[in-house]
């Protein structure tokens, strides 16, 4: 068990880390106008780096509530109730139908953080079709996500594995 909640810490770290770092620049480009707004607009053309935190405080001051909300129960709030239940689940003073009910839940939440893996794909598959060559790139910040994303699933086969 102490394995598994070392991998219960590093998924934490990650996640903290993915939320905060920088994890998507977007480079807008104009097409064949692109030279001239960089003459009368340049800083309409300057890359715009976010993070996972940073979008949804920018989806609050836009407004978007919906959205902004919804950004945060996927990549926020989601995955730290997940962490927090494995940690619990790790307790070694639950009983099996203790332990058994906790990982439904964590299945259960497990469904709802996978969404901001491919919330942050769609993004870029839609900026990168926009006309005039925008580009998005994933950043670092994406790639600890992700890690944190991998030790979460590994932490979920452990504890499978010990309820067989």
């Amino acid at each position: 068990m102490i394995v598994t909640r070392i991998l219960i810490s590093l998924a934490s770290v990650f996640l903290a880390l993915g939320l905060l770092a920088p994890t998507l620049t977007i480079t807008p480009k104009a097409g064949d106008y692109t030279w001239l707004i960089k003459i009368f607009a340049p800083e309409q053309l300057d890359a715009i780096t976010y993070s996972i935190v940073g979008v949804i405080q920018k989806l609050y001051q836009m407004e978007d509530l919906f959205l902004a909300v919804l950004l945060s129960i996927f990549s926020v709030v989601s995955p730290i109730i997940k962490l927090s239940l494995y940690w619990i689940a790790t307790s070694s003073n639950l009983g099996k139908a203790q332990i058994e009910s906790n990982l439904k839940k964590i299945n259960f939440i497990g469904k709802f953080s996978m969404a901001e893996v491919f919330a942050l794909a769609l993004i870029i598959v839609v900026i990168k079709s926009f006309p005039g060559g925008s580009s998005a790139h994933l950043e670092w910040g994406a790639y600890i996500f992700t890690l944190s994303v991998i030790f979460s699933l590994v932490v979920a086969l452990r504890l499978d594995s010990k309820q067989s």
